[in-house]
């Protein structure tokens, strides 16, 4: 089941909104004590607050641009997507497409998962005004997700040079900069007003504590210490309460014990119960939060060091895993997400139980760089940006929400610049997806639907559709007695609606399908997530992964899974 786990050295998913209003706009902030109050009032997380101020100004004078810009990214925050697109259609309307306003509206698309017609937006504001920060820090965000991580390094920087003091730029850069700097930065950014919400201040200061016992130590590289490239190794079935099968395990050992996880494409890293951790000796480093599908929110844990890792074949020594709080995780002891293995190319043959790794494609300019086990579960752009003397391999980090570095630090670079999407040709027809961190989007149809955007999540126990994308898309009813339980604990309100599903070059037609309310994780996530791709259905696919260049391709072979199909 989808997992969010938020090791120390990882920040935040979410490129938090920002309004940066220049002299080009109507008016400036320095000119409107009451529009920088609404600022302030933003930029301190206090949104329902920054949400009537902002009212209140337009009421006073609705040409006011910042103003309404403001509106939409707080109404954004709340989760109001509705009224956002409302104050956005009729701004634009009566004003114009002013830059702050197509950069409003790029916010207002990636929230809503069009990833691509957010880019457009960002693009013309961009063009409008080449100060508009706005505009880059979107830019860095979709180019991100779309595995351009060259050009989101390169629009992120441009952000920091034209507002070096603004936070969420600030949140951002540090999660590019080398490890050693970011403790006081990150001190720095949450000892001033910044607006994350409770979920995300947790997660940042786990990241402050595990810097603080860890950032005069090499890194934990997680290096692979056995000279393996291919290997294959044997998946088990994982079944539920009832009996059922629920998904596909991963024999595992830690520190010479071996154990058996849950393998989950809709999970990053690895997390084992604490019942496991204590058997396995595992060092504790510092305390940590994590979330998934539930009503009952964070869950805590602590981050905890395993000197060795042996999956299959593959031996890695110095990595960092999630260990749970609770004594039990249902009927594994733990799950290790399929991002753990992003240094490879993943081949999960479903229907014969396998999983194959082997190298990815050599670009035309690469170097060879050993493998490494992404055992945090953290994703490319940092990997590619945090490479240090001493640390064996560039470990990989969400480049999301970092806070303000010091005066020495702004000048930093990265010593190693990330690279674009490669699609190999033996590649050219797989599907390309939205990486954020370790979820993998895959564009999907619902019924006649727009592309909206699904999670491929080995871990779900099947397809789910979110209730706005079954109430946009289909016809959604009341699931009276059905049960469904996540990392986050029971959901309370079960839904299903019929539906045709398409996504890469498959269809499922006219299935009844599980609706639940997604809104948290589409939040935590920061664009909507309009369903699950799960595993009632993933278990007739060959699923192959290429995390570095945000590609997948999903094969049905009949012949493989008749007695799947005669159920």
């Amino acid at each position: 089941m989808h997992a969010f786990l938020r090791p120390a050295l990882a920040a935040s998913l979410l490129l938090a909104l920002d309004l940066l209003a220049f002299a080009d706009d109507t008016k400036a902030p320095a000119s409107n004590p009451a529009l920088a109050a609404a600022d302030q009032l933003w930029q301190s997380g206090k949104f329902a607050e920054a949400e009537a101020s902002y009212i209140a100004l337009i009421k006073a004078d609705p040409s006011l641009v910042p103003a309404q810009a403001g509106l939409v990214r707080t109404l954004l925050r709340e989760d109001k997507m509705d009224e956002a697109e409302e104050t956005l259609t009729a701004a634009l309307k009566s004003l114009g497409e002013l830059p702050l306003l197509l950069s409003a509206r790029g916010d207002l698309q990636f929230r809503l998962g069009q990833i691509d017609a957010a880019e457009s937006s960002y693009s013309d504001a961009k063009a409008l005004d080449r100060k508009l920060v706005r505009a880059y820090l979107g830019l860095a965000r979709v180019y991100r997700c779309q595995s351009l991580y060259r050009q989101s390094y390169e629009e992120l920087r441009r952000a920091h040079e034209i507002g070096p003091n603004d936070p969420e730029v600030e949140r951002a850069w540090i999660s590019v900069l080398p490890r050693r700097e970011r403790l006081a930065a990150l001190q720095a950014y949450l000892a001033g007003p910044h607006p994350d919400d409770e979920e995300q201040n947790e997660w940042l200061t786990d990241s402050v504590e595990f810097l603080k016992q860890t950032a005069d130590q090499p890194a934990h590289s997680c290096r692979l210490v056995s000279k393996v490239e291919h290997t294959e190794t044997a998946l088990f079935t994982v079944r539920n309460s009832g009996g059922s099968q629920s998904g596909i395990g991963l024999t595992t050992r830690l520190n010479d014990q071996a154990f058996n996880l849950k393998f989950d494409t809709g999970a990053g890293g690895i997390m084992v119960s604490r019942k496991v951790g204590e058997k396995a000796k595992l060092t504790r480093i510092s305390p940590a939060h994590y979330g998934g599908i539930g009503d009952k929110g964070l869950q805590t844990g602590y981050l905890a060091l395993a000197d060795r890792i042996n999956i299959g074949e593959l031996a890695f020594q110095d990595c960092v895993v999630f260990v749970s709080d609770k004594n039990s995780l249902g009927n594994e002891d733990g799950l290790i997400g399929a991002d753990v293995l992003a240094s490879y190319l993943v081949d999960i043959d479903l229907p014969g139980m396998r999983l194959a790794l082997s190298p990815l494609p050599k670009r035309p300019d690469d170097v060879t760089a050993p493998p490494s086990l992404n055992s945090e579960g953290e994703s490319e752009l940092g990997r590619a940006t945090k490479a240090e003397p001493g640390d064996g391999t560039a470990k990989d980090a969400n480049p999301p929400s970092d806070p303000a570095p010091t005066a020495s630090s702004r000048n930093s670079q990265p010593r190693n610049l990330p690279k674009d999407r490669y699609v190999a040709p033996e590649m050219s027809r797989w599907t390309e997806i939205v990486r954020i961190g370790h979820d993998l989007l895959v564009p999907t149809t619902v019924n006649e639907s727009p592309s909206m955007l699904f999670l491929l999540d080995t871990g779900a126990f099947d397809n789910i559709v979110s209730v706005r994308a079954g109430q946009q898309a289909a016809k959604v009813k009341s699931s009276f007695g059905m049960k469904v339980t996540g990392l986050s604990g029971d959901v309370k309100k079960v839904y299903h609606a019929k539906v045709t599903l398409r996504f890469g070059h498959l269809q499922q037609s006219n299935v009844d399908t599980v609706t639940l309310d997604l809104s948290q994780i589409s939040h935590r996530t920061g664009t909507e997530i309009s369903g699950l791709l799960g595993f009632t259905m993933l278990q007739m696919l060959d699923v192959k992964i290429d995390y570095r260049d945000g590609l997948v391709n999903l094969a049905f072979d009949p012949s493989k899974v008749q007695h799947l199909l005669k159920k």
